[in-house]
């Protein structure tokens, strides 16, 4: 999961530049510069590696312009990982010319629970406060900070309990893994999460200490400290002893099925369980056209796109796909926050597929898609919901809130 550069030398030499990786790249469409394109990052690696080129601010500018959505190594033809090649030379940008900025925020406060806890009151608090909307208004933050939209009054961990007991006989015993957006974003999702698995017949076990999933440190260079909370994670599930676990954050999933900590536990996808164990059950439908976004996390980085759509033929009136449902919606973590321009861009094109569908409701299972989502539609003016399949399943098994 956390190679260096030098190890994936075999990779990036292997690179004959064929142009195919242009075809699919979102951020590509959008700049049309070479510059931009998936193979034009291979080839700076490859000279970063080499000593061809300096480490320097502009190459990590350039490297920075990555959603990591993995389109082009799934169509490159010479099969080239290129989404770990741009991670491993984050890596070493991070070394030779760190961004103190960067630095802060993923190593030490994202990988500190309660610092990260107290950061999401004081942003909520500014909030509340009006003082966000008017650095807005004065062009003194930047506009990314509204991606998040309206914190919360409560995060998702002060009403999950660590143990949650299955409804009726227990049929397996399975940790939920949190996500820090999930925890303090969605905190719906998670409570629709844990009472589904449990009206279904699991025990869900929560443990109390987690930390973050490491995938933002890695996408930020800081391998070491993601290798660590993936190392301290692995150690809080095996403490309480779960057959598997499962997460409803689709970035979450794609990094615990890579962490090399986790390989000896099952991660499972959250939709595949849920079909699995709602066999023979009947459901009530919502009265809604429902169309949905599938994550690159989860669609190309796992393969997993039927147990979602399963999930909504079980739970939704209508269903209808959209154009291009697989297509980055421009989100990529931070990404948004480094490019909110060419982001946004990005963005126009899923809204536009989402409006062609006439879709009542949104669903997706990313945290940051929803996230990305929500704000292109309020931008222009729709009062669409964006949703976790999840809580529409909630609410097809009647468990209100």
């Amino acid at each position: 999961m956390f190679e260096e550069l030098p190890e994936l030398k075999d990779h990036y030499l292997r690179c004959v530049r064929c142009g195919q990786c242009r075809s699919v790249c979102p951020v590509f469409e959008v700049v049309r510069n070479e510059t931009a394109t998936p193979r034009a990052k291979v080839f700076l690696a490859h000279m970063l590696a080499s000593g061809e080129v300096k480490a320097s601010a502009g190459v990590a500018a350039q490297m920075s312009r990555c959603l990591l959505c993995q389109a082009c190594t799934k169509e490159c033809p010479s099969a080239i990982p290129v989404h770990k090649i741009v991670t491993a030379t984050r890596s070493l940008l991070a070394r030779e010319v760190p961004s103190s900025l960067q630095r802060i925020i993923f190593k030490e406060i994202w990988t500190r629970p309660r610092l990260l806890q107290l950061s999401a009151g004081l942003f909520r608090g500014c909030q509340n406060l009006g003082l966000t909307g008017l650095g807005n208004s004065l062009g003194l933050l930047p506009p990314a900070l509204n991606l998040p939209g309206k914190l919360p009054s409560r995060q998702a961990r002060s009403f999950i309990q660590e143990i949650t007991k299955a409804e009726g006989t227990p049929k397996m015993r399975v940790g939920y893994f949190l996500g820090c957006a999930t925890n303090f974003l969605f905190p719906a999702v998670a409570r629709s999460t844990v009472a589904v698995l449990a009206r279904l017949g699991c025990e869900v076990v929560t443990p109390a200490e987690l930390k973050c999933c490491g995938l933002p440190q890695e996408e930020n260079g800081q391998t070491e400290a993601a290798e660590a909370l993936a190392n301290f994670n692995s150690a809080a599930f095996q403490r309480l002893g779960v057959e598997a676990v499962v997460t409803d954050c689709a970035s979450c999933s794609a990094a615990l099925r890579e962490s090399i900590a986790l390989k000896g536990m099952e991660i499972l996808d959250l939709s595949e369980l849920l079909n699995d164990l709602l066999t023979g059950r009947h459901l009530q439908k919502i009265n809604k056209v429902i169309t949905y976004h599938d994550p690159c996390h989860l669609a190309k980085a796992q393969g997993i796109t039927a147990g979602p759509r399963e999930l909504l033929g079980r739970t939704c009136g209508e269903f209808r796909e959209m154009p291009g449902a697989n297509n980055c919606c421009g989100g990529g973590g931070s990404f948004s926050f480094y490019n909110y321009d060419t982001s946004m861009s990005i963005l126009d094109k899923k809204i536009s597929s989402i409006k062609e569908t006439g879709a009542e409701v949104v669903a997706t299972c990313c945290p940051s898609c929803t996230m990305q989502i929500r704000h292109g539609l309020s931008k222009q003016g729709l009062l669409i919901p964006v949703l976790h399949p999840v809580e529409l399943l909630a609410q097809g098994l009647g468990i209100g809130f």
